[in-house]
């Protein structure tokens, strides 16, 4: 199980919220850890003296009481983010500090103890007769660390994105700050070297503060130092000469028998957008450390995992790398098992695009066997056939898309007749879906910001699931949130390399990031993440050490690559493709 430190699940608790009442004391917990559900009570701890779960009772959000000693497997207490529930026992607690600790087992969480220090105060009477409303700043008028009376931040924040660029991705993550509770005046510094779609993501940006009616400023400039200088939050989402590259990328692996769908963040293609964008990320990276050392560092660029391994390689900087695998994932599954996504308790960890569902849970019950069942329906096996394929072999399900996921493993697309078996079209698996695509979705992308702009399409202001504003949130308002980041295993996943960059729950607050140790996973899917984890650890090498070598030798460990190759091949499609793309690899000739 996961292991929360002590000093996170302390901030459960409702600061002042511990009272009297009519017949003993009560106090609050607001879960700010993601939803969970909790199948016992072991009890509750008062100044050093243990009360068995028989004295401990429960007042609900919805107004209900019940015995903390019913709490069970059997008749759980599913608590949603955000929920607060009262805990009280009979007895007076004198007037001074009191030290507590309510022990807790959670289905996803595992043995939770919760401390709580305070002094106790006497309950105001309400309506009704009993215990006064929930506390919190607008019922106590007690100001939260780093906010104002309002509740919104106590500075304004200046976000970098670098990349903007991007102009799809950049709007949307100004709309999801704009959209965030008490984020309510900052600076969007945008950076990106093609002035036309920088002038884009200024316009579009603009156009957003203003609909928002928030104290915002857009700057946008070519001049990566000067937005950087003082930012609180730095998002990556550079592209590094892949639209005169993308071609390369999947047509020479696939004259020697490597067919990629995506070929973006593993395989021939994936090494080499790591050649081409390393350098320039380490040149970002110190400009970070000497401007804005402080910042929380978000990656979004592929590949991904390997990039962020980079930068906490070579920096202190705090970098975390996002993506919204496990998210969406999440989504599919209530989708296959036709249940809403809210109702899903999951333990998933790995690495990125082979992270694994190692628990999968309704209500307490396993849905493995009837996620199993579902997948017999061949419209259900149709939507997802490799990573159904690799449930039924494996024994778990994993976050990336079957198209994308058929690149990462040697099963599935080293012979003609097995793409055709498991592939599909579009993301589902399509030979070159990445290339003939994308340089047409880059346009389409620009033109409907331009639409926006001129009035031909509405402006959605609509926060999306992105993490990025959820973290920015969890740090300025102090309101702690869960989310899956891409981070330095040390120890977090037992039987991974522990300098490797892994995927795992890390909760965000007031003080940072805390990734939270998951433990082992099952043998084969960890075998599995490992045949990834030397690659992407050559690949970091490659770049901070300017060797070659070191890539040849990521491709010749590349599971697909592999697969279909002799060494002979592999160097041969190296070389090819160093020869295709010499022109932006040059950092490697000094």
């Amino acid at each position: 199980m996961v292991a929360f430190p002590p000093f996170i699940l302390k901030k459960l608790y409702v600061k002042g919220s511990l009272r009297a009442t009519a017949d003993g004391f009560e106090f609050a917990l607001r879960n700010s850890l993601g939803s969970g559900t909790v199948v016992e009570v072991k009890g509750l701890e008062v100044d050093g003296s243990m009360r068995p779960p028989a004295e401990v009772r429960l007042r609900l959000p919805d107004g209900t009481s019940r015995s903390a000693a019913e709490v069970s497997a059997r008749l759980p207490l599913p608590l949603s983010a955000g929920t607060t529930v009262w805990f009280g026992a009979a007895g007076t607690l004198s007037s001074g500090r009191h030290s507590l600790k309510l022990g807790l087992v959670s289905r996803e969480m595992g043995d939770l103890g919760i401390p709580v220090t305070d002094t106790v105060r006497e309950a105001a009477a309400s309506a009704h007769g009993g215990a006064s409303e929930e506390p919190g700043p607008a019922s106590s008028h007690r100001r939260e660390p780093g906010l104002d009376p309002g509740g919104a931040p106590a500075r304004p924040i200046r976000v970098a994105i670098i990349g903007a660029g991007s102009t799809v991705f950049a709007r949307q993550l100004m709309t999801d700050v704009l959209c965030t509770p008490g984020l309510e005046e900052g600076t969007f510094a945008l950076v990106d070297i093609d002035a036309r779609r920088l002038e884009l993501a200024h316009r579009i940006g603009e156009k957003l503060v203003q609909a928002s009616g928030r104290r915002w400023r857009v700057e946008a400039t070519a001049d990566r130092r000067t937005a950087l200088a003082g930012a609180h939050y730095v998002i990556n989402s550079i592209e590094v000469a892949g639209l005169r590259n993308v071609r390369h990328d999947y047509d020479i692996p696939l004259k020697y028998g490597v067919d990629q769908c995506i070929g973006d963040t593993i395989g021939p293609g994936g090494i080499f957008k790591m050649l081409r964008t390393g350098p320039a990320w380490l040149e970002i990276l110190r400009d970070v450390q000497a401007l804005c050392p402080s910042a929380v560092v978000m990656n979004y660029t592929n590949p991904m995992s390997a990039l962020t391994l980079l930068a906490l390689k070579a920096t202190p900087l705090s970098v975390v790398g996002l993506c919204h695998s496990v998210r969406n994932t999440a989504e599919q599954l209530a989708g296959y098992l036709d249940v809403p996504v809210e109702s899903l308790r999951f333990r998933c960890a790995g690495i990125n695009h082979l992270a694994w569902y190692t628990e999968l849970r309704v209500g307490g019950e396993d849905q493995y066997p009837r996620l199993a069942e579902r997948a017999r329906d061949p419209e259900i096996w149709e939507a997802d056939p490799v990573r159904f394929e690799m449930m039924k072999h494996f024994g778990a399900f994993i976050t990336e898309s079957s198209g994308h996921l058929s690149e990462y493993l040697p099963y599935f697309r080293k012979r003609p007749e097995l793409v055709r078996r498991y592939t599909r079209g579009g993301y589902r698996g399509e030979s070159g879906f990445y290339a003939n695509g994308w340089p047409g979705w880059r346009t389409a992308g620009d033109q409907s910001i331009q639409d926006v702009l001129e009035g031909r399409a509405a402006l959605d202001l609509h926060r999306s699931t992105e993490y990025a504003s959820r973290i920015i949130e969890a740090v300025e308002c102090d309101r702690p949130q869960t989310f899956h980041g891409n981070v330095l295993n040390r120890g977090l996943i037992d039987n991974l390399p522990a300098e490797g960059c892994v995927e795992v729950p890390v909760l965000a607050d007031t003080l940072g990031l805390h990734p939270v140790k998951f433990g082992p996973l099952p043998p084969q899917m960890a075998a599995l993440d490992r045949a990834h984890a030397a690659p992407h650890e050559l690949m970091a090498a490659a770049v901070l050490e300017r060797d070659r070598g070191a890539a040849l030798h990521a491709l010749m460990l590349d599971p697909l690559t592999a697969a279909v190759c002799s060494l002979e091949e592999i160097r041969s499609l190296f070389d090819e493709m160093w020869q295709a793309e010499r022109e932006d690899l040059e950092y490697y000739r000094r």
